[in-house]
């Protein structure tokens, strides 16, 4: 009897389309790493002459899930135009350590130029700015130096993002709670629309479905990735959705928050008081205070301290209103103050209006204690793991990989000022100032900056110079393009009125 060989052929097709399916599964989990600026300039220097269409090609070859995660604006302030059918998307990615944004018609100021933030951890945690043009006077793409200093006048120096806090992003599609109302589905109808005017999002919600009909078509639109699964992508039809799909605006909020948390970590970690002063700040930020009254009476004392020092700070303007941080809690804020760093807030004129998730005790604090912690625990591993519930009131330990048992917060204050009472009694130095008024002006005219150099650090050296004085004046006031100050955008009247009251004082 002849026995014929078993048919390997199909064998092999089972196994490799086995294989073909499990590599797909693989990758379609791999997590890219951001696109870095060196690529972007690499990409720069082999496409001297492509298009910003096929920049757009290009991040979706190298990062699959950058174009996946995007928000809209139909109203922008930035110096590139939007408007309802052609927004100035804001693509960033799946972490924002690459943020770019275009806009999609040739009318529109900066339409053949791309703004681009990225997020640079070496040497320090910083924030990077550059801008990709594509139509300069060398008719070939170019990519500017680092933070340009028209930039600046803006995204201030150090640099940092523009945008606003949860859960109102005035100009972008899903400004209220990343919600645009599907109208034309029932199961969608709630009660909540009902503030603000329900014709408002009724407005705004046949705004999107007209812009959404030029999409497919569209040149650089189309490079978008519109995830499944809402009416209204990448928004939410009803704002009760919890995935980060249809929340794009409030993604990006976060994002930027756990990030500029290192940035404002590695610029207090320059501060000749942090070594000394670490502890005593991540006791301000777990509020030790309420867990030591009866046992620390030194500490109590160096906190009503800070209170009084930011006090007596605060009969000038106070920076980026901060007195409205002053009350039961916010020991936390007088010490960023003395130490000279802000609180992190991404609104234009940095002046928090309400109270959210993202302001105050219940996010950023949150974020930066954790950075903060991660770092104390680095100088002094003795320090418990901490154990506690966070914001979401997801239980939390920290660090993750930390051995022993984790302790109640509590417990952690107990060990931060069990041997500090003495160095709890000894007074801060100095307070750095911040100059709030001028912060728009220190952009560009601080060393580091583009534009020739004003002493913006103290009022009174700009006070002995009349003639400066009156041409800060004129340039504010100004009308007249060509010399109004700042060149980007106009200052309000508050802001116009704090220079005008920070140069007479």
């Amino acid at each position: 009897m002849v026995v014929s060989p078993p048919n390997l052929s199909g064998v092999y097709v089972v196994l490799l389309r086995f294989f073909v399916g499990f590599l797909g599964l693989i990758l379609s989990s791999y997590s890219f790493a951001a696109i870095q600026v060196e690529q972007v300039e690499k990409w720069t220097q082999e496409n001297s002459t492509a298009s910003l269409e096929s920049f757009l090609e290009w991040v979706n070859q190298t990062d699959p899930q950058q174009m996946a995660w995007f928000t809209l604006m139909k109203a922008s302030l930035s110096a590139q135009g939007a408007s309802t059918t052609n927004p100035r998307a804001i693509v960033f990615g799946p972490d924002s350590k690459f943020i770019f944004t275009f806009n999609g018609h040739q009318e529109q100021a900066g339409y053949q130029e791309l703004e681009m933030i990225f997020f640079r951890e070496n040497p320090s945690p910083r924030w990077e700015l550059r801008k990709l043009s594509f139509s300069g006077k060398k008719q070939k793409v170019e990519l500017s130096e680092a933070n340009p200093s028209r930039c600046l006048s803006c995204h201030q120096n150090p640099v940092r993002p523009i945008w606003s806090a949860y859960d109102v992003w005035p100009g972008a599609y899903g400004e209220n709670d990343d919600a645009i109302p599907d109208f034309d589905n029932d199961k969608y109808a709630i009660p909540g629309f009902n503030s603000p005017p329900i014709e408002q999002r009724r407005k705004e919600f046949a705004q999107f479905l007209e812009f959404k009909k030029g999409v497919g078509n569209h040149p650089r639109y189309s490079k978008l990735k519109f995830a499944e699964g809402s009416p209204v992508s990448p928004f939410s039809p009803n704002g009760r959705y919890s995935d980060y799909r249809f929340r794009p605006n409030l993604k990006l909020t976060e994002s930027l928050v756990k990030l500029h948390s290192k940035t404002l970590l590695s610029r207090l970690k320059t501060h000749p008081d942090y070594s000394d002063k670490k502890k005593l700040l991540l006791a301000t930020l777990l509020k030790c205070g309420d867990f030591v009254k009866s046992e620390n009476v030194a500490f109590q004392k160096t906190l009503n301290n800070l209170t009084e020092v930011y006090k007596k700070s605060c009969q000038n303007p106070a920076p980026w209103n901060r007195t409205g941080y002053v009350g039961a809690g916010s020991e936390q804020h007088h010490l960023l103050f003395l130490l000279g760093i802000e609180h992190t807030d991404f609104s234009l004129e940095r002046v928090p209006k309400y109270w959210s998730y993202f302001e105050g005790l219940y996010y950023q604090d949150e974020i930066f204690m954790m950075e903060l912690y991660q770092d104390v625990k680095t100088t002094y591993p003795e320090l418990p793991v901490l154990d506690y519930y966070n914001q979401y009131s997801n239980q939390v330990r920290v660090p993750e990989t930390g051995e022993g048992e984790a302790k109640h917060i509590s417990e952690i204050c107990r060990w931060l000022v069990s041997s500090e009472e003495e160095k709890f009694l000894e007074p801060l130095k100095d307070p750095v100032s911040v100059s709030h008024p001028v912060a728009t002006c220190m952009g560009c005219h601080s060393p580091e900056g583009g534009a020739p150099y004003i002493p913006f650090e103290s009022s009174e050296s700009i006070r002995e110079n009349s003639r400066l004085v009156d041409s800060i004046l004129n340039r504010i006031e100004s009308q007249d393009s060509k010399i109004t100050m700042p060149p980007t955008r106009p200052l309000s009247q508050k802001e116009k009125k704090a220079i005008r009251d920070w140069l007479s004082h």
